[in-house]
């Protein structure tokens, strides 16, 4: 499969997922061995847009469940200006949202339901026997990381701990992308964007200045230094 080959039909700049980009969710996609027989689930999907990526650079079949309105609403349109079909996405609540279909690959960015460990036990009910995972999360550049961060963002899990979570659980990462420099800031000032426009709407609102100043001043104080973002492909063996 020539890679560069199928980076020249895709536009980065189509998309925004999370800090990890187009090009190497590609590059992850071919290393775990997605094709036109693979079925792909990809929970709290947003726009949709990895498995438009995916859909185009492999032919994969997906599913994209999220229980945002706009996300979805906004997600079938760009599809379709794009001209990408076999992409189906659900406008449910992922947490509670059951279907008999079992998956290749199970996916989830982002978001977590009861920690790292508790989201592979999530996805793994929607797997099929030898099904992979994707998992795309924050983590702690270090063993210990600052407090303020862990009460800001909750459970921080480094790389290392990560590593020993999937492997408890009989997995094991087989491909994985880290955020470059250029990504982390690209998203982290989209999200700075997104927070003021909420605060011009409603300039007098007390709670949501105090959660502007607070975001800022953990981004530059601790955010910045200590947290990355990682998306990974586990499988068993």
């Amino acid at each position: 499969m020539d890679i560069n080959r199928i980076l020249s039909d895709i536009s980065e700049n189509r998309y925004l997922i999370s800090m990890t980009p187009a090009e190497q969710l590609v590059r992850l996609g071919c290393e775990a061995g997605m094709s036109r027989d693979t079925a792909v689930l990809d929970l709290c999907c947003g726009y949709g847009a990895m498995l438009g990526i995916w859909r185009e650079a492999f032919g994969i079949r997906g599913v994209g469940v999220d229980i945002c309105h706009e996300f979805i609403t906004e997600g079938r349109k760009r599809l379709l200006e794009k001209g990408i079909d076999g992409v189906t996405l659900l406008e449910a609540d992922a947490q509670a949202w059951t279907c008999d279909e079992r998956f290749d690959f199970v996916s989830l960015s982002g978001e977590d339901f009861g920690g790292f460990n508790g989201t592979i036990h999530f996805l793994q009910k929607f797997a099929k026997p030898n099904g992979k995972l994707i998992l795309g999360t924050r983590y702690s550049k270090t063993e210990t990381p600052p407090r303020e961060l862990v009460e800001f963002e909750g459970e921080t899990l480094s790389l290392g701990q990560m590593n020993r979570v999937v492997r408890e659980n009989g997995y094991f990462i087989t491909s994985m992308a880290t955020e470059t420099h250029a990504e982390w800031e690209r998203y982290i000032m989209w999200s700075a964007r997104r927070n003021l426009a909420r605060l011009r709407a409603d300039p007098g609102n007390k709670a949501h200045r105090e959660w502007c100043e607070k975001w800022y001043d953990t981004y530059f104080s601790f955010r910045r230094q200590y947290e990355g973002y990682v998306t990974m492909v586990i499988e068993t063996l």
